[in-house]
């Protein structure tokens, strides 16, 4: 080391009017100091951390949904009811055209019949009508002890994925 980096690194400390005694490192102050801001370092990575298991988790709930009703889909696009139904156009000629009817898939709680499996999350409703699914599910828990009612939430954490069978 030169000697001006010397002076940098040593403190010169007065002990008695007359004497100087050289320091060489720190004083517990400034490694009391240095552990508290590497702490907060620390504690600012971690949450970076959480935020990003947070939205990789709900990114993959929101992909067994997307699978769960896709197949679904699927298989009440292979079995619908088809009849056959008549129209008249401005020149009174009859078109035959075949309609598809889902209504018997209809269900007010379909999340079990679609095999949702979330990941820290719930579904909160699960609805087919007419041929349309309509999921609506709770984005990651993180307190074991939330329940993931409206009133705790308010709505703030909530995802919803929809679609519809026989387009084509």
């Amino acid at each position: 080391m030169d000697k001006y980096m010397y002076r940098y690194i040593s403190v010169r400390i007065l002990y008695s009017p007359n004497r100087f005694q050289r320091q060489n490192g720190s004083t517990i102050i400034e490694a009391i100091v240095a552990m508290f801001v590497l702490s907060f370092g620390v504690l600012v990575l971690m949450l970076a951390q959480i935020t990003a298991v947070h939205t990789s988790v709900n990114a993959a709930n929101q992909g067994e949904v997307t699978r769960a009703v896709q197949n679904y889909i699927e298989l009440m696009n292979s079995q619908p009811r088809i009849s056959l139904q008549e129209t008249k156009d401005a020149s009174k000629n009859k078109i035959f055209f075949l309609k598809k009817d889902f209504s018997n898939f209809n269900n007010k709680n379909c999340s079990v019949l679609l095999n949702i499996n979330l990941t820290n999350a719930k579904v909160k409703s699960c609805v087919i009508e007419d041929g349309q699914i309509t999921v609506t599910w709770w984005g990651q828990i993180l307190n074991k002890d939330d329940k993931n009612d409206d009133k705790d939430l308010n709505d703030k954490n909530l995802f919803s994925y929809s679609l519809t069978a026989g387009q084509s």
